[in-house]
């Protein structure tokens, strides 16, 4: 039977590469392309560490494309899927120098794309584009992704990076969304952007404020950090159906933020690279949602992280109001991100981020619809925090 991710591409000044899935042998290949691009400064692990990246390209869970001239890797797209959620992810696209203005990427990017879409593997895939130019988020234009958010400072390579959030949906996802969501009034200009993009139909809005934190002490959490034990406590407590927050794809608990009497646990995905963090589950006996956001957040400032975020259902207008209580934003809005079990319908999710540090835009480069999620997001800003202040 064929494989769907074979090709080799005949390019616009005569040369040819054959694409195909990567192989343990060319880990080495990997780290070399990876480092010539951005020198030992990439944010993921994955693509420096032997053991990691082999054991990706072995794993179910990656499909990871490499582009070849004879024996030399000259182009990288990384896609990974959420089988359970149909959910595909692409990231780490990378081409060598000399390969540069020949369209490789996009043609990597769109056989990677339709492999696992026409195979059923996943019903939507996503890409978060780097802003340091516009040519990822015009690749991703170009393969018919849709524009849907903004992360500002989402990650740190040489400095901080905003990225930006694209969808490629597959056929018949968007109109088989489940029920319409539910959204705080305040959020229905930020919506407004997602349906011009989508052009999904009007959803409820519900006419309620952002839950108020007081202010007071904070909790003192106490750390752990023993990823098995954690993952293994984070299933539990799941299964137990008591997390409030339950859902973050591709990332497993590696930190566990839990007060001195074990009534708050909050569960968070840590990069060791760039104080880049999210919450994957939280529950708590004592604090509403908003204090046990919020009062993890200033925590984890202490730590060093300098970003958070957290996916919230677009159903749950009232868990989105403790979230915008507890200074999170609207960053993205998802249609149809989670799809679990036969019959399922697709279920959307509204991603909202805390930057715990001062945003850095020099050098940015956007497209004009993620200029209008920029200008959203700062415009709730000063409305929820700086009117505040300064009516």
């Amino acid at each position: 039977m064929p494989d769907a991710f074979h090709q080799e591409l005949a390019l616009p000044d005569g040369r040819s590469v054959v694409v195909a899935r990567a192989t343990p042998d060319d880990v080495l290949r990997i780290r070399w392309l990876y480092h010539r691009i951005y020198g030992g400064s990439y944010p993921f692990s994955l693509v420096y560490n032997p053991q990691e990246c082999a054991k990706a390209i072995e794993s179910d869970r990656y499909v990871w494309l490499l582009a070849k001239e004879r024996d030399q890797a000259v182009g990288s797209v990384i896609f990974t899927v959420q089988k359970g959620a149909r959910l595909g992810k692409v990231f780490g696209g990378v081409v060598s120098e000399e390969f540069q203005g020949q369209d490789l990427a996009s043609r990597m990017l769109t056989l990677g794309v339709d492999g696992l879409v026409r195979g059923g593997t996943a019903r939507t895939v996503y890409a978060t584009t780097r802003t340091v130019s516009l040519a990822p988020q015009r690749l991703a234009e170009k393969a018919g992704f849709k524009k849907l958010g903004i992360f500002p400072n989402v990650h740190r390579v040489q400095r901080s990076e905003t990225h930006t959030l694209a969808v490629y949906f597959g056929p018949g996802a968007l109109e088989g969304r489940g029920t319409s969501p539910r959204l705080p009034l305040l959020l229905k200009p930020f919506f407004e952007l997602v349906r011009r993009e989508t052009g999904l139909p009007e959803p409820s809005y519900v006419d309620a404020g952002p839950v108020a934190v007081e202010g007071g002490a904070t909790t003192p959490f106490e750390v752990l950090q023993a990823p098995q034990f954690i993952l293994r406590r984070f299933h539990d407590v799941q299964a137990d159906g008591r997390l409030a927050l339950d859902f973050f794809p591709f990332h497993e608990p590696n930190l566990l933020l839990i007060s001195p009497d074990g009534k708050t646990e909050i569960f968070l995905y840590r990069s060791p690279k760039d104080g880049h963090c999210v919450v994957t589950g939280a529950r708590s006996e004592t604090l509403a949602l908003a204090e046990l956001l919020d009062h993890g957040a200033a925590f984890l400032e202490d730590m060093g992280v300098r970003y958070i975020e957290v996916l919230v259902e677009a159903g749950e207008a009232e868990r989105l109001n403790h979230a915008l209580g507890a200074r999170f934003l609207p960053s993205a809005y998802y249609p149809a991100m989670r799809w679990e079990g036969p019959g399922e319908k697709g279920r959307d999710y509204v991603v909202l981020s805390r930057s715990l540090t001062m945003l850095d835009f020099k050098g940015i480069a956007l497209q004009p619809a993620f200029q209008d999620y920029l200008r959203e997001y700062f415009r709730l800003w000063k409305d929820l925090h700086v009117g505040r202040v300064l009516p």
